[in-house]
């Protein structure tokens, strides 16, 4: 925990927000704004993650913890991070032996200079992200874990988190920063992404099958690993896991300069990067085979060039 100068509880009463008046951590979202408004922005912040989290999608609220911070309410430290940390969510104490339920509090920065999202812009995405892996900690740890995360499901998590950044804060986008690695790449399987890049996968599941979907993986996860929890989710719907990949790779392969068709797919798909192919081949009219190797859970995109043919046929 960090000594703080001072705290407010925010406007709809769940969130305590510690910060410093003086010294390096002194919140600075906007310099146009007066110290007690900066700190106002923060809980606004937290009061809208909590409404469309908990209130609107109806994810438990994180469990109390008691006297820490000072009270039972949810604690919100403000720091100097830097080096691009936005923010973190410690998890502290399971509520009971065996349970699912474990204690945290967040810490953010105090004024996201030089980051990719900027001043307030920065928190609000920030206090989303964090205020799920709360809420992931607070409710869905592993039954029979000593940890409130699966470590091989730790893509998952960040996938939930970063995609609620967007959910939460439609007009901040902080999630196009990290998007180019699954779009240079989508030939790998999807568990060995870091998640933060593939926000877009939760963004696909909830314009295809609406929030409901991503809530019943959850419910899922305490006694089962990600990539079934997806997998009986979409089965429980009446699809598969192999029939929404085959779908994502369309969506995503129809975007930037390919985004020939902007209401079928993704709605921001002309700011997205442009999906590079995994391979390619030339294409003639000889007998030809071409070997490939495919991981699990990941789309393989071959480049067929047809140039040869047609001065073949011209």
């Amino acid at each position: 925990r960090f000594p703080k100068h001072k705290s407010i509880v925010s406007p709809n009463g769940f969130f305590r927000i510690h910060y410093d008046t003086t010294g390096v951590g002194l919140p600075r979202y906007s310099t146009t704004l007066t110290l007690e408004q900066n700190v106002a922005l923060i809980a606004a912040a937290c009061d809208s993650s909590y409404n469309f989290e908990v209130n609107y999608l109806g994810y438990p609220a994180p469990p109390n913890d008691g006297v820490g911070g000072g009270d039972a309410l949810y604690d919100i430290y403000i720091n100097e991070l830097g080096s691009g940390l936005y923010g973190y969510t410690e998890q502290e104490t399971q509520t009971a032996p065996n349970s699912t339920r474990w204690t945290s509090f967040i810490v953010i920065d105090n004024d996201y200079v030089g980051y990719y999202s900027t001043g307030i812009d920065g928190a609000k995405v920030t206090v989303a992200h964090e205020f799920h892996h709360a809420i992931q900690g607070g409710s869905y740890a592993p039954v029979g874990s000593n940890s409130p995360f699966r470590g091989s499901d730790v893509y998952y998590y960040e996938i939930t988190s970063t995609s609620m950044e967007e959910f939460v804060q439609d007009d901040v986008n902080d999630y196009y920063a990290y998007m180019s690695t699954y779009f240079q790449h989508p030939e790998n399987a999807m568990p060995n992404n870091d998640g933060y890049n593939l926000a877009i996968w939760n963004i696909f599941l909830q314009k295809r099958f609406g929030f409901d979907i991503l809530k019943n993986q959850w419910e899922l996860i305490p006694t089962t690993q990600a990539i079934k929890a997806i997998a009986l989710s979409l089965n429980d719907i009446g699809s598969t896991l192999g029939n929404e990949l085959n779908k994502f790779g369309i969506w995503t392969y129809f975007t930037n300069s390919r985004n020939y068709f902007p209401t079928l797919y993704f709605e921001e798909a002309s700011e997205y990067p442009l999906l590079s192919t995994t391979a390619e081949m030339n294409f003639n009219l000889s007998t030809q085979t071409y070997n490939m190797s495919v991981n699990p859970c990941a789309n393989y995109f071959l480049k067929l060039n047809l140039h040869q043919l047609f001065v073949m046929m011209k």
